[in-house]
């Protein structure tokens, strides 16, 4: 499993131990940032840190998560003119605000990078905690991969979907799965089962984004644990519903995995637009002394968080923006893809939608 032992997360991979001349295997430099959604500027800033899920509990799963908590991750909040991550304090800060309802999981080792995320659903509470389903799923998901490395992600699903229900201290709950395994000859598989997502950049350009899976406007499909006797009117997806999807990668293509905290409050194209602002900063003159390995673990870096912040500004709009349009007149600004979708349904709601929001990204590269 990765653990943080530099400012920035990478995977590194050793040299294939053979004589014969063979192709170098890729590298993927991975960027973490996330936010819950009872965090500041949603809750005053002095407000007390939320407990959730099994964080600080002594049991393995507790530790586990107390463990991917502790990776190297920003909160949307980029810091400018530090390179390489963040200070140990914002660190700390982005550790005890936690990710909410959300969870996610990665794991490195036998040849491949294994990402993955779950959103709890928020409907189960206050009777049980979402946060225990998605982190039981994460933990039970993450140590398949840690066991049979070279496991399909829609397989892996399953398998973490039967821990949660093995699992005695989840009694109830539910969520979405979605998860990736890279190969280090740039194979990339993956399953999504509901309305998280992941979208693939090439150049700056989206090539490949999944489909989402709803049963019916903001009802995702979703894995469920019902208590006995008490499934009537609930979802039960099972995970072989989840879309499965393959794609082969190049040097320098980007992957981003995401909760719907991000894809309810952006719209799609501003994914492209943000990388190419990431892509001229690190082509700006002032940071010619990155190497390649350091250029592409800052554009995982920075991405994902800039992806975080900018999702949790769109959740703060009001639907009621105006711009100076191509005429010089004002027109309404851009709308979050939440409020599109509840115009389809007939339904008014306008602006953003406040939310737990994760986001992993990924940017290949070859071994020089």
């Amino acid at each position: 499993m990765v653990r943080p032992t530099s400012r920035l997360l990478k995977t590194l991979h050793p040299p294939p131990l053979s004589h014969a001349p063979s192709p170098s295997p890729l590298l993927y430099s991975l960027g973490l940032s996330y936010a819950s959604k009872s965090s500041p500027p949603f809750v005053p800033p002095k407000s007390a840190y939320p407990t959730s899920g099994f964080a600080r509990q002594p049991s393995a799963l507790g530790r586990w998560v107390d463990e991917m908590l502790r990776l190297r991750a920003g909160r949307g909040e980029l810091v400018g003119g530090v390179e390489g991550g963040w200070t140990e304090e914002m660190q700390e800060e982005v550790g005890r605000w936690g990710a909410g309802e959300d969870f996610f999981g990665l794991v490195d080792g036998g040849g491949y990078t294994h990402l993955c995320l779950s959103d709890g659903v928020g409907g189960w509470a206050p009777q049980a905690d979402p946060a225990l389903f998605a982190q039981s799923l994460m933990y039970h998901y993450a140590r398949s991969a840690i066991h049979s490395p070279s496991t399909a992600p829609w397989d892996l699903l399953k398998k973490g979907f039967e821990g949660v229900l093995a699992d005695e201290n989840v009694a109830m709950g539910s969520g979405t799965g979605v998860g990736v395994g890279l190969g280090e000859t740039g194979e990339l598989r993956g399953v999504n089962l509901g309305d998280s997502g992941v979208t693939i950049l090439r150049r700056d350009e989206e090539v490949y984004t999944t489909p989402v899976q709803t049963h019916y406007f903001n009802c995702p499909l979703q894995l469920t644990k019902a208590p006995l006797g008490q499934s009537d009117g609930l979802a039960q997806d099972r995970p072989e519903d989840g879309f499965r999807f393959r794609y082969d990668l190049e040097p320098g293509d980007v992957v981003i995995i995401y909760t719907d905290g991000l894809s309810d409050n952006l719209p799609a194209p501003h994914l492209s637009a943000l990388s190419s602002r990431i892509s001229a900063l690190l082509a700006h003159p002032s940071n010619t002394h990155l190497s390649p390995s350091d250029r592409a673990a800052e554009r995982a870096r920075l991405l994902a968080d800039a992806l975080v912040g900018y999702g949790r500004m769109a959740m703060q709009r009001t639907g009621e923006e105006m711009v100076v349009g191509k005429d010089g007149k004002k027109e309404r600004g851009w709308r979050t893809p939440f409020e599109v979708e509840a115009e389809k349904e007939g339904l008014r709601f306008l602006g953003g939608k406040v939310d737990d929001i994760t986001v992993m990204t990924a940017v290949v590269s070859e071994r020089i």
